[in-house]
């Protein structure tokens, strides 16, 4: 059915196959896959690494699963635009460094739209979501801060009024999840992002596009440098000269 799997990464390229099947139609959709043992024989591949590459296909809105009823591919024309989308992503040699410059790319832009359209409910939500994210910070929540971090991101998009700009962003954030609670994890870098957020809505909050513009970029450049200093022993030259920070 599929051809073997033998290289690292595992849990990627059972991704990479699955979405590959989905494309070349030898799994139609609405159609179950098979059985997780069965689906794990054939990739030869544990049933871990295959429950990993299914949670990151499930999260993408490329499968679903049905309780007691197995997993099936997600019926994309009654889905939102994201599984296209998803697909792309998760085939990516690159994911994690790709998506965190898809933010980057795509998310002074949001701030910058925010700064424009931002209505005052959503800028005082903004500013909730601050104060009880300053809490967090100073009661070392850190699982309440992340939630706090994802809601600041998400109300910016709302606030643009593009209804695709958020569910990228949405989905973008489902992809990173991990990395952002790690990036997290130290309080001091818990300290730097309030202080990023607090930049961002002071100029959403002054209409200024350009600074709110700025004041993301810098931050999520920040966010771009501590995880390629993470990576920084795996890794590789990429063609275009960016060093992968994947796998």
């Amino acid at each position: 059915m599929v051809d073997s799997i033998r290289r690292s990464r595992l849990s990627q390229q059972i991704v990479t196959q699955i979405c590959q099947m989905i494309r070349q139609q030898r799994i139609q959709t609405g159609e179950r896959l098979p059985p997780e043992r069965e689906l794990a024989e054939q990739l030869q591949v544990s049933r871990a690494s295959l429950r990993e590459a299914l949670r990151v296909l499930e999260i993408s809105g490329i499968v679903e699963s049905r309780h007691g009823g197995g997993t099936y591919v997600a019926d994309f024309s009654e889905s939102t635009a994201i599984s296209p989308l998803a697909l792309v992503m998760e085939t990516s040699d690159d994911a994690i460094g790709d998506l965190l410059e898809m933010r980057i790319i795509i998310e002074p832009a949001v701030a910058e739209k925010a700064s424009l359209r931002a209505t005052p409910a959503q800028i005082d939500r903004l500013d909730d979501i601050l104060r009880q994210q300053r809490m967090a910070l100073q009661a070392g929540e850190a699982d309440l801060f992340l939630s706090l971090d994802q809601a600041f991101h998400r109300t910016l998009a709302t606030a643009t009024g593009n209804d695709i700009a958020l569910r990228v962003l949405d989905l973008i954030q489902q992809l990173l999840q991990d990395g952002r609670r790690h990036f997290i994890g130290d309080p001091e870098r818990r300290m730097r992002a309030y202080t990023a957020h607090r930049q961002i809505l002071d100029a959403v909050r002054e209409h200024d596009p350009a600074g709110a513009r700025e004041a993301m970029r810098r931050h999520l450049e920040t966010v771009d440098r501590f995880v390629a200093a993470e990576h920084e022993g795996d890794e590789r030259p990429r063609a275009d000269g960016r060093a992968r920070r994947g796998g």
